[in-house]
């Protein structure tokens, strides 16, 4: 059948050249506008092999038109395929050259567009601040764009507060993509959009999801198949059944459940959706753990696992970082190529007046002029050599950075890659082995139950570091905000323990990413030392500046201990020399019955 296909496709191109070569100059770049609308109409849909077909189209046309901004055109379809085919980093480096020409060109038009393509690029690798931030970018720009393109970053910005909410917890964050999401159905309503309604009402649903209003939820849903059957787009009528069969989950209502997530599979493989067919998958999975259906749920783990190698393998998130490394730059190497030619000018515009000077002043002022334009010119090449210099330096400094960068991407993509996967594959295999061990003693289950946990936290110190590799520096926000992440954490792990967090600091500092992490570790530390050996009931974390010091002050209200007794223990030591390797100080007082406070001062 897919030989058929590529036969039909390669008669429609032949055919379609033979056309090409007897139009005009106006009809082939109108041809090529039509094509171009029609290859965006087919991403909306996720018409994969549709939009393909018409990049061939316009890449026959390109030959014909004089104007290269075309071929940059013709890019931004090449790089939305990509993304589509879950080649990230291929496509990031195409939408990041089109995209540069443009803001060359000041095209803004084309340059948002392709910026909201490459916002999609970061959604598809799992980089939803990034997604958020350009999003945002193309709202606060909708002048340059068409309604709809700056409608369908508004949903993006609400699709992305919905994940950030479901991770920090924050209701204000579901509210907000409720409103957004309001707004874009308003206007998508009034323009007929019926896959983008489909989207809307489905994300929509799941931000009253999130805020327990699950009747509500479910209506919504209902419009959002209406809407995905009316324009005939399967994806969208699979993402809201999955979103169903989730409710129905949550409410123990299995059977209906389980309808759901059958009619998402089967939907996603005759669409030959993976990275949706993985997620309903999951999903499903999820449900027959609620459900104790561990035999069904095995078998299905070893389908995702299978689809999660073969969707992982054609996904690499880190040759994104490296392309946008190179662009940034080459951007810094033209912004010096301009200073220089900056500096040729001006040198050419001294010797203009030079010449007037000397034809001024005649033969009678001849050796004053001469002498006073050889200062000049020494003065003039003193100074430029200065510059010179300069650039020099910047350009090594540049190229330093570079190669750090490149170290710290390679690190962190092995890292991820190859001891990510195999900690994941462990922690499958593991559950694996529970269920097929039923017969065994509870004291076994619990050590394997002790070796999954153990894994997962492994998985979470991983994600931790990589975390703090792939940033040159880490704000005192960033920070925060990863030890409530972790505060969030230890309140489901220790529900009896409740945890008080203070912020007095007002100022925007930032820390390396060495800084940042050694300090992050050590709030962990203390935190797990309050929960497993002091037998406390609050936990107290505090942020106050003094001065131009940080200071960090972990206390509880547990047993206590006797310093000179533990001194080289539960992680007192690792604390202090992680201190030592920033030069930063750490206290640590305690007394039994009196809890323990342990505080870092460090200066900004």
């Amino acid at each position: 059948m897919k030989k058929s296909i590529r036969t039909i496709f390669l008669f429609i191109s032949t055919f379609v050249l033979a056309q090409n070569a007897e139009l005009s100059s106006d009809e082939t770049i109108a041809l090529f506008e039509k094509y171009e609308q029609q290859s965006e109409d087919f991403n909306q849909k996720r018409a994969l092999d549709s939009m393909q077909v018409y990049l061939k189209k316009l890449d026959a046309l390109l030959p014909k038109i004089q104007d290269s901004s075309y071929n940059y055109r013709a890019d931004l379809i090449r790089g939305s395929v990509l993304t589509r085919n879950v080649q990230s980093d291929e496509a990031m480096k195409v939408l990041l050259k089109a995209t540069e020409f443009f803001k060359l060109q000041k095209d803004y038009k084309n340059y948002y567009r392709g910026r909201y393509k490459i916002g999609i690029c970061y959604y598809y690798v799992n980089r939803r601040e990034d997604t958020k931030s350009v999003m945002s970018e193309i709202v606060e720009n909708k002048q340059y764009v068409t309604e709809d393109l700056a409608t369908s970053a508004l949903a993006n910005i609400g699709a992305v507060n919905i994940e950030l909410g479901m991770q920090h917890n924050e209701n204000a964050l579901f509210q907000d993509a409720i409103r957004k999401f309001n707004t874009a159905i308003s206007i998508n309503r009034k323009n007929n959009k019926f896959t983008k309604l489909a989207s809307n009402y489905s994300l929509l649903a799941e931000s009253y999801n999130q805020l327990k209003n699950r009747k509500k939820a479910i209506k919504l849903l209902d419009s959002a198949i209406y809407f995905a059957k009316k324009d005939k787009n399967i994806g969208q009528e699979g993402f809201a059944q999955i979103k169903k069969g989730n409710i129905f989950t949550n409410k123990k209502e299995y059977t209906e459940a389980g309808k759901m997530f059958d009619r998402a599979i089967k939907t996603y493989k005759n669409a030959d959706d993976n990275p949706s067919l993985l997620y309903a998958y999951i999903e499903k999975k999820r449900m027959l753990m609620r459900q104790e259906n561990y035999e069904a749920a095995s078998k299905l783990g070893d389908s995702i696992y299978g689809l999660s190698i073969a969707n992982y393998n054609k996904r690499f998130a880190d040759g994104i970082s490296e392309m946008e490394t190179k662009y940034k730059t080459a951007e810094k190497e033209r912004e010096i190529l301009e200073q220089r030619a900056e500096i040729a000018e001006k040198e050419l515009a001294l010797k203009e007046r030079e010449y007037q000077i000397y034809g001024a002043l005649g033969l009678a002022l001849l050796m004053v002029i001469l002498g006073y334009l050889f200062y000049n010119q020494q003065k003039l090449k003193n100074r430029q050599l200065i510059k010179e210099n300069k650039l020099k330096v910047a350009l090594k400094e540049i190229e330093t950075q570079n190669k750090l960068q490149e170290q710290r991407l390679r690190i962190s993509r092995d890292l991820h890659d190859n001891i990510g996967a195999q900690l994941s594959f462990i922690i499958s295999s593991i559950d694996n082995l529970k269920y097929a061990s039923k017969e065994t003693s509870a004291e076994f289950k619990d050590k394997l139950s002790y070796i999954s946990e153990f894994t997962l936290a492994t998985i979470d110190q991983l994600r931790d570091t990589i975390w703090a590799m792939n940033k040159d520096e880490i704000s005192l926000v960033d920070l925060q905000s990863r030890t409530l992440s972790f505060i969030e954490k230890a309140k489901v792990a220790k529900q009896d323990v409740k945890f008080l967090f203070n912020n007095e600091v007002n100022s925007k500092m930032k820390f390396t990413a060495i800084q940042g992490m050694h300090l992050f570790r050590v709030i962990q530390e203390a935190i797990n030392n309050s929960l497993k050996y002091a037998d406390a009931n609050l936990v107290t974390v505090n942020f106050k500046e003094v001065g131009k010091q940080i200071i960090l002050t972990i206390k509880d209200d547990g047993i206590g201990f006797q310093k000179e007794t533990v001194q080289l223990g539960n992680g007192l030591y690792n604390m202090q020399k992680r201190m030592d390797e920033i030069n930063a100080y750490i206290d640590i007082n305690s007394k039994p019955g009196n809890g323990t406070e342990i505080m870092v001062k460090f200066a900004v």
